[in-house]
Order: C-alpha cells, then structure tokens, then sequence
C-alpha cells in the first residue's frame, strides 16, 4: 500500500521543474525523412539538416461532428463523427559550414518538398517507425538568417488520411506487414485461424489476397469485432491443359485443348511446347468453344497455318482476387471487371481494431481447400 509520505513524494517531484540541459551538440539520429530524404544528418556535401519540431504530428487529429438540432426537444442528436485531415508543419534549419554550401541546399531542400502533384511518406523513427502520406498544404517558407548560410524552414503539410501507421522498412513501397493464412482443411488438418494485433490505438484497413482455387461460398471472419467478408464466386486454382490442335490465321493463333480449358477473355496463359510461334504468354482474346481460345501474334511475320494437329500445354492461375478495404475496391487478376460479383452483394469490409484479432478463413464449399489468404496490414495511432 502506497504510504501519504510516497504519494507526496511523487507528487512534488512530478510537479518539479527539470534543469535546463547543458546542450554541448545536436544528437543527430536520422530519424525522419519524406521518402528518399533524411533529416537530422550530415550530408554528402558537408551540410547539416536539423528537424526542430512537427507540429501537428503528436496531437490527434481534428474531430469533425455535426451538430444536428433535435426538432421536437432540447439538444441534438447523438451522430457519429470523423476526423479532418492531418495539417503538420515541419520546422527546422539548414546549416551550413559556408556560405557557398547554401544554394544548392536550398536546391535540394525545395526538390524534396515538390510534392504539390506527387506526395511523400513522412516517417518518424520511433518504436515502431510510424508514417504518414502527405502533401503540401500551402507555401512553404525558406529564409536565409544568417550570413554563414544558416536557413530556417518551415514546411506546411498535410495527410489526408489522419491515422500514422506502422512502417515495416522490409516493405521499402508500402511498409506492410503481412500474415498468410491457408483455408480450414480436414486434409491436411489446417485451423484456418490466425490472430493479427494491431499495435495501434485506432482501427485500421486490411489489404487481403485471396488465392484460388475457391468453390464458396468462402468467408474471411475477424471473430474479434464480428466483421465478415463472404465471397460467393469460385475461384481458380492452377490448370494445366494439354493442346491438340492448334493454327493461325492473319495472326490470330487458334489452339485447341482435349477437355474444357476453363478460360475465359482476358486471361493470362502460358503456351509451352506448342511452336516457337506459338510459345510463351498471350492474353486469350476469344472463346470461341469450350475447348478452343484465341490470342494475338504481335509482330508475327509468318504466314498462315492450316489447323493441324498440335502438342504441348497451356497453363492458367491461380486466381487472385485482391480486397483493398481502405478504398473499398475489388479486382480479379488485377482486372476490376467482374471481380466485385465475387463478393456478397451487401457485404462488410474488415478492420483490425486495437490490440489482438482472430481471423478465421474457410471454404465451404471444399472440406480440404488449398487456398490461400495474405493479409498485408499496418497498426495505426491517432497521436
């Protein structure tokens, strides 16, 4: 039990003001950079480049609430809110060991904010590094104060999207991190079960891919927070097809397969040991029957080939079909046509909420299915 002595002792000190620290030099750790370009370093060049403050970046975002008056009492209704977007401004100094290291400083400090058409990632090193997608919110302030070619500025940015995310630095692009869960499967015996945690104090969007073959209905289930994604549609697993018959005509190849091949327009195959002509990887253009495709012989210079009896195979697959639930989309081999079909019509999209989530991933359609789930995903803060 914590005496009156001790509490008192706790609460002088914490109300206590600290010394002033003797500063002998900068402690320069590198530990933010919009995307290339470090900060807190000395650069190739001899110059020194000093972050003094991101305001904006400790402090939750601005809440945005409608006040929707109640038209028969007193108050207003209770109305779910959101956030603004993130205005940040980076602050700090150039400084330079002579005055002729200066414009060219400036140079490279102006080529690294021109983000009015392009953004950046801004990335703080923290534990764990934590980024936020930004571009400029206004004019920027560059000024020179000092005849050595000292220059303060003052960068004016802005995130859209207001959460900071985990930046994992193995993933240089995006900074995901990623979990892969094979589906429920009595053979081999698979749980189908992972559990993700998010690290962060706010919900945040998942990236999942779905690699086929699916017979559905199939479901993703964060059991955590009771969010469900169904997915209705089949998907492809990995085919193989033997050729029978193949021919061209005004560079139009025909290929004929001895079963149904299971194509459809706009599938990516690779042709092998058909001809030299007729090898490699072509965007089926046609279906003309179950057992025939067709594709297109860019930069063919040969004639035409009567149809003869061929050898060889065409493979296909596995379907992927991507679920980005930050924007809410859906694409099917890196197609949007007909991938949304795929999906329940009135259908949830899953969050990771703060702390540990269980995700569940099943086929029932297939009692051993051999599909796959990749979840790529970032914690997220709001301070």
């Amino acid at each position: 039990m914590t005496t009156q002595g001790q509490k008192n002792y706790i609460a002088n000190k914490s109300l206590a003001p600290l010394p002033q620290p003797h500063l002998t030099g900068l402690k320069l750790e590198e530990d933010i950079s919009l995307n290339d370009f470090v900060f807190n370093k000395v650069d190739a060049y001899g110059v020194l480049w000093v972050i003094t403050d991101i305001k904006g970046w400790w402090n939750p975002p601005t809440p945005d609430i409608l006040d929707i008056k109640r038209g028969w009492n007193d108050g207003s209704y209770d109305v779910k809110g959101r956030y603004q977007s993130r205005e940040l401004t980076l602050e700090g100094s150039i400084l330079c060991t002579v005055p002729t290291l200066a414009p060219a400083a400036r140079s490279r400090l102006v080529a690294a904010i021109n983000l009015v058409r392009q953004g950046a990632w801004l990335k703080t090193e923290e534990d764990p590094t934590k980024a936020s997608y930004v571009r400029l919110s206004g004019e920027p302030n560059i000024e020179t104060v000092s005849a050595r070619g000292r220059i303060d500025f003052s960068i004016g940015l802005r995130a859209a999207d207001p959460i900071k995310y985990s930046w994992n630095n193995d993933d240089v692009t995006y900074g995901y991190d990623t979990v892969s869960i094979d589906a429920l499967s009595a053979s081999p015996s698979r749980t189908g079960i992972s559990t993700i945690t998010n690290d962060g104090d706010v919900d945040v969007s998942v990236y999942l891919t779905i690699t086929g073959p699916i017979v559905g209905p199939a479901s993703i289930i964060n059991t955590t927070n009771s969010e469900t994604i169904t997915i209705t549609g089949t998907l492809r697993g990995a085919t193989t097809k033997t050729v029978n018959n193949k021919a061209i005509s005004n560079s139009v190849v025909t290929l004929t397969t001895s079963a149904a091949h299971g194509l459809v327009i706009g599938d990516v195959v690779t042709v092998s040991s058909v001809g030299a002509a007729y090898n490699g990887e072509q965007v089926v253009v046609s279906i003309p029957t179950a057992t025939t495709f067709t594709y297109l012989l860019t930069g063919y210079a040969g004639g035409n080939v009567s149809s003869t009896a061929g050898s060889g195979t065409v493979a296909y697959g596995p379907d992927l079909l991507e679920i980005d639930t930050y924007n809410r989309e859906v694409t099917l081999n890196g197609e949007f046509t007909g991938a949304r079909l795929k999906l329940e019509v009135y259908n949830e999209w899953i969050t990771l909420s703060p702390g540990a989530n269980v995700i569940s991933f099943y086929d029932n359609g297939a009692a051993n299915s051999t599909a796959d789930l990749t979840i790529d995903y970032r914690s997220g803060w709001l301070a």
